[in-house]
């Protein structure tokens, strides 16, 4: 979705190019990156503290997420609040996946879940499904749009099943480094507002929620 994102954006906003790398970082450093200046702009952030203390953030959010669990499709769990996820992991037998790095490693320790029963070495989605598919672990934490999607296009819908009920619905934004031209940061801003007010970038979400579900 971001690169997308970034792409309208690149068209939207004259005389500003946008050039993104293929190589992936995770959140924590691109925000090391961004706040040395040495990365201008990042899309998909949620707001935290420590972020906000080194970064600057878009006005507008791009894109409204649900915080979702994945489970293996056997699976009867029926966790709809942090404070479920913490009770399912109490007896320190099971485990929930995060990705390396992200936010939601902030939110489980916030929501006072135990490193023990946390796994945050991968780094990345299709890594922790396959994890979570062989058993490494009992429920994946990600995002929707977005895990049903990676889930469709793996054609793991069969192995794995997201819950119905998310955890808790959070806005990301784009963010810039604060050694960034504050014009050059306007004028991105403004072509956020344009890609809103016409619907691209409900467009763009749209496209990432997944086909929809056969009867």
């Amino acid at each position: 979705m971001c690169e997308e994102i970034l792409l309208a954006l690149s068209r939207q906003v004259d005389g500003v190019r946008l050039v993104w790398s293929t190589d992936w970082l995770t959140h924590d450093r691109a925000a090391q990156e961004l706040a040395a200046g040495r990365l201008d702009a990042d899309c998909g952030y949620y707001r935290t503290p420590e972020r906000e203390a080194r970064i600057l953030y878009s006005r507008r959010a791009v894109i409204r997420m649900e915080t979702v669990l994945a489970v293996r499709t056997g699976d009867p769990a029926t966790v709809a609040t942090f404070d479920e996820l913490r009770i399912a992991l109490a007896d320190g037998h099971d485990t929930v996946l995060v990705n390396a790095g992200s936010a939601f490693l902030d939110r489980l320790h916030r929501a006072g879940i135990e490193d023990r029963n946390i796994d945050a070495w991968a780094a990345h989605s299709d890594t922790n499904l396959r994890k979570l598919m062989s058993g490494r672990g009992r429920f994946f934490i990600f995002r929707n749009p977005g895990l049903t999607e990676v889930i469709q296009n793996n054609g793991w819908d069969t192995r794995i099943r997201v819950l119905p009920h998310p955890l808790a619905v959070d806005d990301q934004y784009m963010v810039f480094s604060p050694h960034l031209d504050p014009g050059v940061r306007e004028r991105l801003e403004a072509g956020l507002e344009h890609l809103a007010a016409d619907g691209t970038l409900a467009r763009i979400i749209q496209g990432h929620s997944g086909r929809a579900a056969q009867p």
